[in-house]
């Protein structure tokens, strides 16, 4: 029963690319016809919206960073990420974050004063650059093998560096992550509605933990919650913060706020999936 209510009401509000919009028939709420592909629950993931022209998504199980561009622009590029198996190696660390520094040319003195070009760190000391040199060329795209940091190549790195602004927000994810990122149109930004997210703190995190937890136990329908924002020119903290596992999110409960009772509203679902089993009757011809 649950299922089909939150079907009806998600259906009703937020149509789906590719789906055929529900029809409205009449203003009585038992006329609405719902397409058979809206009965079940839609995917749901804690979004963190941006301002910024570019955001980046790095997969660590197919090696790849994508840069996804406002006008609707992604490009994929070859990476190496962290190995826990190199030796003093670490496995680069999932999360979200944002660029946090940018030089041309860095010094690592942790690795023999390795020379690490068009740095741009996001946590710390684990960042994106290339390197000097072709022999780690052939590990892009193919697994990870530094220390932590994501190796690009020469010309990759080059590029992104001159694109990308420091405060650029950027997620890292191993297996599919219940957090996303998504662009929002800066006139859309509007009081009461949105957050938008500073540096760092305690009282933050707890509140970006608290939605994860709250899409973990079925119920983020049923919480009143600001949409978080990235600026794209604040630099969250050294850490970031965590991007959950899509897996372990289940079907959500409806939200609390129909003006019928559950059981009125049942029944107009019920009518309403019947009806949208039934073909049209063809129009009289004239």
């Amino acid at each position: 029963m649950r299922s089909a209510v939150a079907a009806l009401f998600i259906a009703a509000m937020v149509p789906l690319p590719g789906v055929v919009e529900p029809v409205r028939r009449a203003m009585d709420p038992t006329a609405w016809v719902i397409p058979p592909e809206f009965v079940g629950f839609l995917p749901v993931r804690d979004t963190i919206y941006t301002l910024a022209e570019s955001f980046l998504e790095l997969d660590l199980s197919r090696q790849r960073l994508i840069l996804h561009r406002r006008t609707g622009e992604q490009r994929s590029f070859k990476v190496s990420s962290g190995a826990p198996w190199v030796r003093d190696g670490m496995e680069t660390p999932t999360g979200l974050y944002t660029i946090q520094t940018k030089a041309t040319q860095a010094i690592s003195r942790q690795f023999d004063s390795t020379v690490m070009l068009w740095w741009m760190g996001f946590s710390g000391n684990i960042g994106f650059h290339a390197l000097e040199g072709w022999g780690y060329y052939r590990h892009l795209g193919e697994r990870a093998s530094s220390h932590g940091c994501v190796r690009l190549s020469r010309e990759d790195a080059q590029e992104l560096y001159r694109l990308l602004p420091r405060g650029t927000p950027v997620l890292v994810y191993k297996e599919p992550p219940a957090r996303v990122l998504a662009f929002l149109e800066p006139e859309l930004l509007r009081p009461g509605e949105f957050w938008i997210l500073s540096p760092g703190g305690a009282e933050q995190a707890r509140q970006l933990n608290w939605r994860l937890e709250l899409l973990y136990a079925g119920r983020a329908y049923q919480a009143r919650r600001l949409r978080p924002v990235l600026d794209g020119r604040t630099i969250l903290r050294p850490g970031g913060y965590p991007v959950g596992e899509a897996s372990r999110i289940p079907p959500q409960h409806p939200p609390l706020l129909f003006a019928v009772s559950e059981l009125r509203t049942v029944a107009a679902v019920t009518l309403a999936v019947q009806r949208a089993s039934v073909p049209e009757e063809a129009e009289p011809s004239r």
